[in-house]
């Protein structure tokens, strides 16, 4: 997990604690902890050492062992426990202008509202106007609100949708039938904005994994149904896409379905300078070319090609392209690949 990762996590924590009308120093503190550690200059092995935790501003021994847990295992108890409180959609209200955590934590514990939806709904009926401390004037600028929100309906910010990207792949991961699962696309890219959320299972049961996405508490309705892909809507709004896998095509649907069309384009031009094809499920040899002169009546002459290495896992199909593994954050082919290929 990168410095900025946990920085979005202590964030959340900040966020759940105001839901809860926690004490307002202990909100603070996890605030404040936050800013602090994206101007830290540290690097990771830093973030797992307490002792060097505890002389950044701002981060106390109780907040230190925190991070050090998500530096060292990329998960948080205490996180879990907190999200485990509210539905997972909930952080959604936040986009709407005009609402805090004490107006969201108001409509959600008299209302039982838990996303967007949920809130226009209650809006148009009038439930929100009749809370204490609400009003028709404060339920106008909520409506207001929604719909200068839905006009701008496929661009999410990328903390809107991080909760429920997060839960999906927890979930998805702790199913019996789930061998690998990660979010890719621009998500896994750390777009400031994202348009859909990708998802890719590895299974042997595509089937089993299919049919409990399509049910998960967050889908708010399908969009299609296939053997090996799935797209729904989510609570928030957002497109999710759902891609089932072998093991074998594991690395190379996470690769594609995470880098920028760019990125992917240049990954599929030094392929074929070696004599592959690469796509979304495999590196394989380029075919014979039929433009090719005949060595032989019937018998095309084939492409010079390097022999093809076994790649498990994306660091192994950069090492193949005679690449250093390129972050996803940094695909974008703006200058990742030559940095790559000097091994700086």
């Amino acid at each position: 997990m990168t410095k900025s990762q946990i920085a979005e996590v202590l964030e959340e924590i900040a966020t759940l604690l105001e839901l809860k009308d926690e004490n307002p120093f202990k909100i603070r503190a996890y605030a404040n902890a936050a800013r602090s550690l994206e101007t830290f200059g540290g690097n990771l092995a830093d973030l797992q050492d307490e002792e060097a935790l505890g002389k950044i501003p701002g981060i106390g021994k109780a907040i230190a062992a925190k991070i050090k847990e998500l530096a060292g295992t990329g998960k948080l108890k205490y996180l879990e426990e907190l999200r485990a409180e509210f539905p997972a959609a909930i952080l959604e209200l936040f986009s709407i202008s005009g609402l805090g955590a004490k107006k969201i934590k108001a409509l959600y514990e008299q209302l039982q509202i838990s996303s967007i939806e949920q809130l226009r709904e209650a809006c148009e009926l009038g439930r929100v106007a009749q809370l204490p401390g609400f009003g028709e004037t404060t339920q106008a600028k909520i409506c207001t609100a929604i719909e200068q929100r839905a006009k701008h309906f496929g661009y999410f910010q990328f903390g809107q949708i991080a909760a429920e990207a997060e839960t999906l792949r927890r979930d998805l991961a702790a199913h019996a039938d789930a061998l690998q699962v990660d979010v890719a696309g621009s998500y896994r890219r750390r777009r400031e904005i994202v348009r859909d959320v990708d998802l890719v299972v590895a299974t042997k049961k595509p089937a089993a994994i299919t049919e409990f996405f399509i049910k998960h508490a967050l889908v708010e309705s399908i969009i299609a149904q296939g053997p090996t892909k799935t797209s729904v809507r989510l609570r928030s709004g957002i497109q999710c896409d759902l891609r089932v896998v072998s093991s074998a095509e594991y690395p190379f649907a996470l690769n594609y379905f995470t880098g920028s069309k760019e990125h992917n384009i240049e990954m599929r031009s030094r392929a074929l300078e070696r004599g592959w094809t690469l796509n979304e499920y495999r590196l394989a040899r380029l075919p014979p070319d039929p433009k090719a002169k005949k060595l032989r009546a019937g018998q095309a002459v084939r492409r010079p090609t390097i022999k093809i290495p076994t790649v498990r896992e994306e660091a192994d199909l950069y090492r193949a392209l005679a690449l250093d593994f390129v972050p996803p954050e940094l695909r974008e082919n703006c200058g990742e690949f030559e940095a790559a290929e000097k091994h700086s």
